[in-house]
């Protein structure tokens, strides 16, 4: 707790100085702890390929599995209060991420698991690596052609971690539900190992929406098209719920009823 109360004061003094937004501050601040818990995570799991211990185990004596969670669990108390309290920001998706992982972590502790499957769980923070990259960049309406670019990577990287790594390494939160003793240890592990892959999902299609505009746009614009077929059809029905005669309909199809499905 003390290394996340140093660091963030020392960034926002930083920020200061260079007149960076409150989110700026932040992002630059949750981008330095990813990296610190990608690097454990990345470290834990190469110590326990080495020894021959699987992911899904329960790593009670390994001093690096308990830091990891003991990080996890300040980090996530601290990233609340400040956006709650220091900041009054926050967005909907990752107060559900953080309410879910925090309750994850705080059952761990309280019954004393110490899953391997937590270094993996700490790579996913790969995601957040340029998180402060990306908030320095401009609004969209004045990035230069350098900036843009910088942004597409960024958000192509995000993607590529979305997709093709973080699904692999969740597997390894719902496998250790194979060493639990009781039905409320494995709800530990698969409630949080299913509901955060979801919540990767709806982060993946924002992501794509941005790189794919044209493809976002599509199904949209397909969407308010079935909203508005649908309130013309409302339109058309009269008083009792059932479609009005139209003129065209009867003087010209031989007396037939419109109906918009």
């Amino acid at each position: 707790m003390g290394w996340l109360a140093f660091s963030y004061c020392v960034i926002r003094n930083i920020g200061k100085r260079f007149q960076w937004e409150p989110v700026q501050v932040l992002q630059v601040y949750r981008s330095i702890q990813c990296m610190l818990f990608s690097g454990m995570g990345i470290f834990s799991m190469g110590v326990l390929y080495g020894k021959g211990v699987p992911m899904h185990a329960q790593c009670n004596d390994d001093v690096f599995i308990a830091a990891i969670i003991n990080f996890f669990l300040w980090y996530f108390i601290a990233d609340l209060f400040i956006m709650l309290v220091v900041m009054k920001h926050y967005r909907v998706d990752l107060l559900i991420h953080h309410g879910i992982a925090l309750s994850g972590i705080v059952s761990l502790v309280v019954h004393k698991l110490y899953p391997c499957s937590s270094a993996p769980v700490a790579v996913t923070e790969l995601i957040s690596l340029f998180s402060g990259v990306e908030a320095m960049l401009p609004k969209p309406s004045i990035r230069s052609r350098g900036e843009e670019h910088v942004f597409y990577v960024i958000r192509s990287y995000r993607l590529g971690i979305l997709v093709f790594i973080r699904p692999f390494l969740w597997q390894h939160v719902r496998l250790s539900a194979s060493t639990a003793t009781t039905a409320l240890q494995a709800a530990i592990y698969m409630i949080p190992g299913t509901a955060l892959p979801m919540l990767d999902l709806v982060w993946s299609w924002k992501i794509a929406k941005t790189l794919f505009p044209s493809f976002g746009k599509w199904v949209d614009g397909d969407k308010k098209g079935k909203a508005s077929a649908k309130a013309a059809a409302e339109k058309t029905k009269g008083g009792d719920g059932m479609p009005e005669r139209s003129f065209s309909a009867v003087g010209l199809t031989g007396g037939g009823m419109s109906k918009n499905d």
